[in-house]
């Protein structure tokens, strides 16, 4: 072998030697797998609500062993049912009549339903942060965390074979005493409900309304071509989160309608953007755009929502691919250092003649 081959064979391990110590140690063949996050728990859950009451300034809660009792007896019920139980209790009785009957002081206007509210939501997998930020998207949801007509919580999740997982809260105001009305007796042995008594989540009618378990979400409307943006109230919105869904401030919607406070209704027409930029329309076969979808109710519990992709493997391709390129790579600076090498020995031999 003549001293030029070995040279360059010498050349190529070298840059071999390189190239693979340099190299990433994590495998190209696949996608880092997803680290499994453990199951939450009611504990996690009645902390986040505590920690959002404390970031407005309310007192936390206190955790009850009767709403934990019922909460976790309603997720239970969800699991088994797939959802469809919604907020019904056993023997069609209401959430004010359980409490009762299980012994808990319930305040408040007890033939109303007293100061009590639930919430339920049912996501495949979702973090404690998400779900609170799913019931903070509506004003009657998020009363059930941030009124200050309440003194206990209790939470429950479930989880079904379908990798739905169900989330329940229970929030009540117990009476000063920490005792039962001498009218929770009647309530329990017959006094007609009220349709605002029977709905699992509704409040205390301090609120003035007989509230639905469904709330519209808000939907964004596209800008008209004057650049208007109008929103269309629907059930359940409030000012605020109409605002926090188009990104704007309350003052600005307020001072464009001439409201004198936030109180909005039903049905009512509110410009809450001027000036928006119009979404590019999609050419359709007819050259008109494609409908707009009618919102959902925000009712969880038949709502299904996408389970979340799985990495798939990098092909095979790309890993040929990849490989003959770092070969190229090794190959010409082989040369490289081979023709860097070839002139210094040129140099040398010439300083020796």
């Amino acid at each position: 072998m003549s001293p030029d081959t070995r040279l360059f064979s010498s050349s190529v391990w070298i840059v071999l030697l390189v190239v693979t110590t340099l190299l990433p140690t994590r495998s190209v063949l696949a996608h880092p797998s997803r680290q499994e996050q453990p199951p939450p728990t009611p504990a996690e859950l009645i902390a986040a609500v505590n920690n959002l009451r404390l970031s407005y300034s309310l007192e936390p809660l206190n955790v009850h062993p009767i709403l934990m009792q019922v909460a976790q007896s309603q997720a239970d019920a969800l699991a088994a049912t797939g959802g469809a139980i919604g907020h019904t209790r056993p023997s069609g009785i209401s959430l004010t009549q359980q409490l009762l009957l299980l012994g808990y002081p319930l305040s408040g206007d007890l033939t109303l339903g007293g100061y009590r509210s639930e919430n339920f939501v049912v996501v495949p997998g979702s973090s404690i942060e998400e779900i609170i930020a799913i019931w903070m998207m509506d004003e009657l949801h998020a009363t059930t965390m941030l009124s200050e007509y309440r003194t206990d919580i209790g939470a429950g999740i479930a989880f079904d074979d379908e990798g739905q997982t169900y989330y329940v809260i229970d929030t009540a105001l117990q009476t000063p005493s920490g005792k039962q009305q001498a009218i929770a007796g009647l309530i329990l042995t017959g006094i007609p409900m009220t349709q605002t008594s029977l709905l699992g989540d509704a409040t205390q009618a301090a609120q003035s309304l007989q509230i639905s378990q469904y709330i519209v979400p808000v939907t964004r409307s596209t800008a008209r071509p004057n650049g208007d943006v109008i929103h269309e109230v629907r059930y359940g919105q409030a000012l605020w989160s109409i605002a926090i869904a188009y990104g704007v401030k309350i003052d600005q919607i307020r001072r464009y309608n001439n409201l004198a406070d936030t109180t909005i209704y039903t049905g009512q027409t509110l410009l809450v953007q001027k000036g928006a930029t119009q979404p590019p329309a999609t050419p359709t076969a007819t050259g008109s755009l494609p409908p707009t979808p009618s919102p959902k109710p925000a009712s969880p519990t038949l709502t299904t929502t996408p389970e979340p992709a799985v990495p798939s493997p990098i092909p095979e391709s790309s890993n040929a691919a990849l490989w003959l390129k770092m070969l190229a790579q090794v190959i010409l600076l082989a040369l490289f250092f081979h023709g860097l090498i070839t002139i210094l020995r040129k140099l040398q031999k010439k300083k020796d003649e």
